[in-house]
C-alpha cells in the first residue's frame, strides 16, 4: 500500500512535531505517490491531508501544516535533493539525481549525517574506515579511529626511514620522538627551530587531546565536534604523507 502523509501522520501534531529535516525525509519517501508527469507540488501534498469527504486534518491546522511543508521542501532544495521544475510558471518540484538515490527517510537520515562530515575532506583510506562509524552515530569511536590512523601512519612512515619503532611506542611519546626538532625521522629540517618545535607539540597535543580521552572513557562527542576533530586528523595525516619517502 502506498504511503501518504496522512497514513504516516494520522494527527497534525505528529507532523508539526518534526524538524524540517525529518519531515523532508518523509516527503521524499512518499513523493512517488504525488508525482504527476515527473513533478509534484505543495498542493498535492496538502491534498493527502485535507479531503472533503474522507478522514482528514481539521481545517484550522492548514496554515501551520502548510508552513511546515514549505520549510521541509526548502530544506530539500538546499540539500540538492529536489529542485524547482525548469520551465514551469508555478512552483513544482522534481527530485534530483541525488534525491533519487534516497528511497526512504532512513536513507535521508544517513545522508544528513554524512553531510556533517563531508567525505571529500578526508583521505580515501581514512574515509573508508571513519564514515561508516560516523554515520551510525559512533562519534567517539570514529574520532579515536581517526587519530589511531595518525599513530599508525607516523610509526609506519618513521620505520620506512629507519626508525625501528616498536608497536608499543604509542601516543604522545611516539609523536615527540618522530617529530623531535633535533632529528626526528618525520621532522622537516627546512623549518626553523621554533616551527619544528611547534609541529612536535601539534602532533603530541593532538594525541593527548583527541585520541586518549575517547580511548579511555565515554566522551559523548556531538556530531559537529567529532566532525571537526576528524577533519583535523585528516590535515595531520596530509602532513605525514608529505614526509613519506618517494615511491
Amino acid at each position: 500500500m502506498t504511503q501518504t502523509l496522512l497514513s504516516v501522520f494520522p494527527a497534525p501534531k505528529d507532523l508539526l512535531a518534526l524538524t524540517p529535516e525529518d519531515l523532508g525525509g518523509v516527503i521524499l519517501e512518499i513523493a512517488p505517490g504525488v508525482i504527476q508527469n515527473g513533478m509534484f507540488n505543495t498542493e498535492g501534498l496538502l491534498a493527502q491531508l485535507y479531503q472533503p469527504f474522507a478522514q482528514s486534518y481539521p481545517q484550522g491546522t492548514n496554515h501551520a501544516v502548510t508552513l511546515a511543508l514549505a520549510e521541509a521542501l526548502s530544506w530539500l532544495v538546499t540539500q540538492g535533493l529536489i529542485i524547482h521544475a525548469p520551465r514551469q510558471p508555478a512552483i513544482w518540484y522534481v527530485i534530483t539525481r541525488r534525491g533519487q538515490t534516497l528511497k526512504t527517510r532512513a536513507d535521508v537520515e544517513v545522508y544528513r549525517k554524512s553531510r556533517i562530515l563531508p567525505e571529500e575532506f578526508l583521505q580515501p583510506a581514512l574515509a573508508a574506515k571513519i564514515m561508516p562509524l560516523f554515520q551510525r552515530g559512533d562519534h567517539d569511536v570514529a574520532v579515536f579511529q581517526a587519530f589511531k590512523e595518525i599513530e599508525v601512519s607516523v610509526r609506519r612512515t618513521s620505520n620506512f626511514k629507519g626508525a625501528n619503532y616498536a608497536n608499543d611506542l604509542v601516543g604522545v611519546k611516539l609523536m615527540r620522538s618522530a617529530f623531535n626538532p633535533e632529528g626526528g625521522p618525520l621532522t622537516d629540517t627546512s623549518l626553523v627551530g621554533g616551527e619544528r618545535q611547534a609541529e612536535m607539540e601539534l602532533f603530541s597535543g593532538a594525541m593527548g587531546h583527541a585520541k586518549n580521552p575517547p580511548g579511555h572513557q565515554d566522551v559523548n562527542l556531538q556530531p559537529q565536534e567529532a566532525a571537526r576533530l576528524i577533519i583535523f586528523a585528516s590535515y595531520l595525516l596530509s602532513i605525514i604523507e608529505k614526509r613519506a619517502p618517494a615511491s
